[in-house]
């Protein structure tokens, strides 16, 4: 250990899901007093806060959203500060607790995730979403999340050939995952045929290959690494946080390839001093079932055109080689997309202190988090690879 070793020593999350008649500052609250809790800190312990939050037409609160939901568990008169940047905001927020801790200006600081999405009308929901990609040309041409993934499915099928039965196997995976996370949105028990059935979104990309759009609330406690060690007898280091955004402007931009994952996880692989043949447990960000085949790749978990080998093999299934997405990842455990970047976090130290229930992966020491937030032109805006080990 090193003096700029930064560690976590809590994670606290609420259910995900439609949690109706419930404030941000409910939900987002219990999430804080978990992490704490789970911290063995006081509340007084907190030096700075970071805070993860779209704010989207559901959620009443939607400036001052970090001060609003400290108040109710006691955390003030310290720095908060919100930080947007799409479906990556929480993992971002993750990033500048670390960034602070590591400059060595503070000991001990809290990254939160939290968002509202339900309880609006449909169309105010995709209203919402649209801000997350070019609002001035794409959102009024009607161009969805759903709309881009299919673009992306077909694009990767043209070159590589067909990967529908692969794509629906993934949602059938994440789900039988998601029915032991009892933080999970959907509970469902869905076969193939189910996905491959089911009614179509944006083509190939049925109602089963997507994600719910969910409410809910994540977070961690991260302290320096001698106070860490003093804590907890389990501190789960911080290897890597990275994160860059696309290129745009760029027209030999390829669809079939997330080349923004391969520029952050050569980064972050270099971080962390290892790379994916080291990994025992991931999660990444599987909006749609074919953003996870493709997050194989740019992981460098298979090579390009091999992401579904990962998926016939059994390779990442919860007792595979390199289990993908234990929680059930954004299918199953559900996308309020200001805190899921901190809820991968959530689950990553829960299996690597080998306390995931019936989810739990056998013994892993090394887990990565892979985030992605908002598109231009079909690019993502934000991909974050967040590396985590119990060294």
């Amino acid at each position: 250990m090193t003096e700029r070793d930064v560690a976590v020593v809590g994670v606290g999350q609420s259910d995900f899901g439609e949690l109706e008649g419930q404030r941000v500052t409910e939900f987002g609250g219990r999430a804080v007093r978990e992490a704490l809790l789970a911290s063995n800190l006081d509340n007084d312990a907190v030096e700075e806060a970071y805070i993860g939050n779209v704010a989207s037409a559901a959620q009443d609160q939607t400036g001052v959203v970090g001060q609003a939901v400290l108040r109710e568990v006691g955390v003030t008169g310290i720095p908060i500060t919100r930080v947007e940047n799409a479906c990556a905001s929480s993992t971002c927020a993750f990033r500048e607790a670390y960034k602070s801790i590591r400059s060595n200006e503070r000991d001990v600081v809290l990254a939160l995730g939290v968002e509202k999405m339900t309880g609006v009308p449909t169309d105010v929901a995709l209203k919402d979403m649209s801000g997350a990609s070019d609002a001035e040309v794409e959102g009024p041409m009607g161009m969805t999340f759903m709309g881009v993934y299919g673009m992306r499915a077909n694009a990767y099928m043209d070159r590589f050939g067909d990967v529908r039965e692969e794509l629906a196997d993934i949602a059938v995976k994440n789900h039988a995952n998601g029915l032991a996370n009892p933080h999970a949105h959907l509970h469902l028990d869905v076969d193939r045929d189910d996905v491959l059935e089911s009614r179509m979104v944006a083509d190939p990309i049925r109602l089963l290959d997507a994600c719910p759009m969910s409410d809910g609330a994540a977070a961690a406690v991260l302290a320096r690494g001698d106070v860490a060690e003093q804590l907890s007898d389990e501190p789960v280091y911080v290897d890597a946080v990275e994160a860059s955004s696309g290129h745009y402007l760029d027209s030999d931009l390829e669809y079939w390839r997330e080349e923004l994952d391969e520029r952050v996880s050569e980064q972050a692989y270099r971080e962390a001093g290892i790379g994916p043949d080291d990994l025992d447990v991931v999660e990444v960000h599987d909006a749609a079932t074919i953003g996870e085949l493709m997050h194989y790749e740019g992981l460098g978990l298979a090579s390009h055109g091999k992401g579904a080998s990962l998926v016939r093999n059994g390779d990442v299934m919860l007792d595979g080689r390199i289990p993908v997405n234990p929680s059930g990842g954004l299918k199953s455990r559900g996308h309020p997309v200001g805190a899921t970047g901190v809820a991968q976090v959530c689950e990553l130290v829960w299996q690597l202190r080998g306390e995931a229930g019936d989810r739990q992966v056998e013994d892993p020491t090394i887990g990565l988090a892979q985030n992605s937030g908002g598109a231009l032109v079909g690019e993502g805006g934000v991909s974050t690879v967040t590396i985590l080990s119990t060294r």
